[in-house]
């Protein structure tokens, strides 16, 4: 029978807990097989991966009881495993030139505070660690979204995350919320912390993508 209403609503809600439940077991169990240091950041870009995937294909209404066939575990493991693999050297590339720039940045903008006191230089630093702030904010999607080239996704994420930018403030709006909520729940952050964070990210600069995707397609007619 058709499930409807208060029950279709819990039987999705509970299909969608149990799959932020298994991403983060992923996510946490190839982080420790890439040693940590090398595992955090493939094991991130997978899970926005799998994100992106069920946001761009649905479940089939056929699957409302069960739940999407691809997210059983052993479905879900292969392909967790597959992207993981696929990014694990290119996408720490582009996970720890991110993080270095933001490091270098902060550590300029606190030798700035400490010894120099230049207000020019300060505004300038803010400038640029905003900007390497919304790197983050849609380094995932792009990397799960496009095939490129090592340097291309750099450019592509800037043009990409100052396109709309209505979208990255409902990223940083989301993002309070899930702190919220994460506050009155606690125990979602040790069960879907990752997903949790990351869904609306990977959901709003999808949104900016499709945008961005439209004008040049217009622009190309």
């Amino acid at each position: 029978m058709e499930q409807r209403g208060i029950i279709k609503l819990a039987l999705k809600a509970g299909q969608t807990l149990l799959l932020g439940i298994k991403l983060q077991f992923l996510f946490l169990l190839f982080t420790l097989a890439g040693g940590i240091v090398l595992g955090i950041f493939p094991a991130l870009a997978a899970s926005a991966k799998i994100i992106l995937r069920r946001i761009v294909e649905p479940a089939d209404a056929t699957d409302s009881m069960f739940g999407d066939q691809r997210n059983t575990f052993a479905a879900l493991y292969q392909e967790f495993r597959q992207f993981y693999r696929q990014s694990f050297w290119e996408f720490n590339g582009i996970g720890y030139i991110g993080a270095a720039a933001v490091g270098v940045l902060l550590v300029d903008l606190a030798v700035n505070k400490a010894w120099l006191h230049s207000p020019m230089i300060q505004y300038g630093l803010i400038v640029l660690l905003t900007m390497a702030m919304l790197y983050w904010l849609y380094a995932f999607t792009i990397y799960a979204r496009y095939s490129l080239r090592f340097w291309q996704y750099f450019r592509q994420t800037l043009i990409i995350s100052v396109a709309k930018i209505s979208n990255t403030l409902a990223i940083i709006i989301s993002s309070i919320l899930a702190t919220g909520l994460l506050v009155i729940f606690p125990m979602l952050t040790f069960v879907a912390l990752v997903p949790l964070y990351l869904t609306p990210v990977v959901w709003f600069s999808y949104q900016s993508c499709q945008h961005v995707e439209a004008v040049m397609q217009h622009a190309a007619e």
